[in-house]
């Protein structure tokens, strides 16, 4: 394992280093955590970010402990990625390559790998010029090109804007087929719940807990406690007996700092959110930090969600001795054991048909396959046979209510 020094620095008025995190995120990569510097200051050094004093205690410590590389706890501009590097003379990264890398041995979808891939070269190419230094070998006169004068890092940069043009076109397609297909949903009036938090509070197992109350199916979403198990969007089609579906969506974890670039490449994953009809906000009970849902709702308001309707959940109930203080309303489940699951489930179809009604209708004996369809997916309060069709007393939706308008009596 390759063996790193962790540097944070707290400044008045941003979010506050988080070296206990950054430790995970280093050892998600198979990074051993030697050492951890915090520095508290006034203002931010354009030059190294951090003071210069700190920056030879830095220096000392890699002497001292032999470290491979310096992982700093926010991202650095290229300029001072670069003078850390030349001052250090070791390998520096800071949170945002750090998190990006962990995202690329993640990806398994054609959808995230390029979405992953464009965050990256997103990510490098305002880096290149920091690495003039390295990368400002004379390149040989091609066809096409400047000619002989041009640098190595001029052409890489080149190179780095066609793939990156590439890619959003791969992109821009698969938001289409999306975008057919969210279409598609709408016509048939299934509204969709999003499952959103910080990364490893417990969405999958959320996601796993509701469709074995609801569906027979064991085809399950992976879970595990890990940061960032999910990438790729997850879609399932559920349902309460004798009540109306919904598609339970579930989506890419969210983190402090999350690197800008993530946000905009991953515009077609995180569609799925703003196209929500219902949000519930997953946060982890038994490790309970009221900023993680301050980050959820900071990305979401990036992501012009904030005016969708949330249920706040939080999950590992059957984990806590005590309830973590809250004051805004939510429910406290267990994904594993089921307890509040129904209770969920109920909020859940309160906020997704709030506006159904109950409704008389008279189905004729001959449009048995209406009555068939209605046993199925609505609730029918009361029903009886007449002499000219069945009488019955049904709850629906206005979509359903405008359907049915000549069966009612």
């Amino acid at each position: 394992m390759d063996k790193a020094i962790l540097v944070g620095l707290n400044v008045p008025g941003q979010i506050k280093s988080n070296l206990s995190e950054l430790e995970e995120l280093a050892c998600a990569l198979s990074i051993q955590t030697i050492e951890k510097i915090e520095q508290n200051a006034k203002t931010i050094s354009s030059k190294y970010f951090i003071g210069s004093g700190k920056v030879e205690e830095i220096k000392k410590t890699i002497e001292i402990r032999n470290a491979d590389l310096v992982i700093f706890d926010e991202t650095l501009s290229p300029a001072q990625l670069s003078n850390l590097e030349k001052t250090l003379d070791i390998q520096v990264i800071d949170r945002s390559f750090l998190i990006l890398s962990i995202f690329a041995e993640r990806a398994q979808t054609k959808e995230a790998v390029l979405e992953v891939s464009l965050a990256q070269k997103l990510y490098m190419l305002p880096r290149l010029k920091g690495m003039g230094d390295i990368l400002s070998r004379q390149g040989g006169g091609t066809y096409n090109a400047k000619g002989p004068g041009e640098t190595k890092l001029e052409l890489d940069r080149r190179k780095l804007m066609i793939e990156i043009s590439m890619i959003q076109v791969q992109l821009d397609k698969i938001k289409k087929e999306k975008a057919i297909s969210q279409h598609r949903r709408q016509k048939n009036n299934i509204p969709v719940v999003a499952l959103v938090g910080y990364t490893n509070a417990g969405k999958s197992s959320l996601m796993n807990a509701l469709s074995n109350k609801l569906t027979d199916s064991k085809d399950t979403v992976f879970e595990k406690d890990m940061l960032f198990a999910t990438l790729s969007t997850k879609a399932k089609r559920l349902q309460k007996q004798n009540y109306p579906p919904f598609l339970l969506v579930d989506t890419v974890g969210f983190i402090s700092k999350l690197p800008h670039e993530l946000i905009h490449s991953f515009e077609s994953t995180l569609n799925e959110v703003i196209h929500a009809d219902l949000l519930i906000h997953v946060v982890d009970g038994a490790h309970f930090n009221p900023t993680n849902i301050e980050v959820t709702r900071t990305v979401l308001a990036e992501l012009k969600a904030n005016e969708i309707e949330r249920i706040l959940v939080l999950t590992k109930k059957d984990l806590c001795l005590h309830e973590p203080f809250l004051t805004d309303e939510h429910l406290f489940i267990s994904n594993k054991t089921g307890e509040h699951i129904d209770d969920l489930i109920h909020s859940i179809y309160g906020h997704l048909f709030k506006t159904n009604e109950i409704v008389n209708l008279k189905i004729p004996f001959d449009q048995g396959q209406i009555y068939s369809a209605l046993k199925e997916h609505t609730t029918i309060l009361t029903s009886e046979y007449q002499d000219d069709g069945i009488a019955i007393r049904v709850i629906l939706t206005p979509e359903q209510v405008a359907t049915l308008k000549k069966y009612q009596c």
